[in-house]
């Protein structure tokens, strides 16, 4: 699922710069499928580390849409970069942040602002207590008397 939207990303880089980041044909124009394949890139990711806590779709918040901003920026800004001294800036900017946290997430050491009731209840924030009750002894000294 796709948390972010065209116009986020517009919102975001500007007219100018999604151009300059899409535009490989020299069409002047924003290249529709490159920011699908940034969307697809940056919901598909979220969805593999979120999915062990919560329920997918989670709904849209603002930190769902900035942890989606900034990995389809890093998708979209990669592609362009031509130095591996850009792309290691690029991940510190962008990707490598974004990750932490969704590694912090799905190990249960960060939350998303989505209500409690959005988590699945397969697989909480809190592990399931162990219940304890009376212990039935299965060998009592009566039956193992015969032995």
């Amino acid at each position: 699922m796709s948390y972010i939207t065209k116009q986020d990303l517009l919102d975001e880089l500007g007219e100018q710069q999604l151009i300059q980041l899409t535009d490989s044909a020299r069409t002047g124009g924003v290249d529709e499928s490159v920011v699908d394949k940034a969307l697809a890139f940056a919901g598909g990711t979220f969805d593999a580390y979120a999915r062990t806590r919560y329920s997918l779709p989670v709904p849209a918040t603002a930190k769902v849409k900035a942890l989606c901003l900034d990995l389809a920026i890093y998708k979209l800004k990669k592609a362009r970069v031509t130095t591996s001294e850009g792309i290691d800036n690029l991940r510190k900017s962008y990707y490598d942040p974004s990750i932490k946290f969704l590694e912090a997430l799905q190990a249960g050491k960060a939350a998303l602002d989505v209500p409690a009731a959005d988590e699945t209840t397969a697989s909480p924030a809190i592990p399931d207590r162990v219940l304890s009750g009376t212990v039935r002894k299965v060998f009592t000294d009566e039956k193992l008397d015969s032995y």
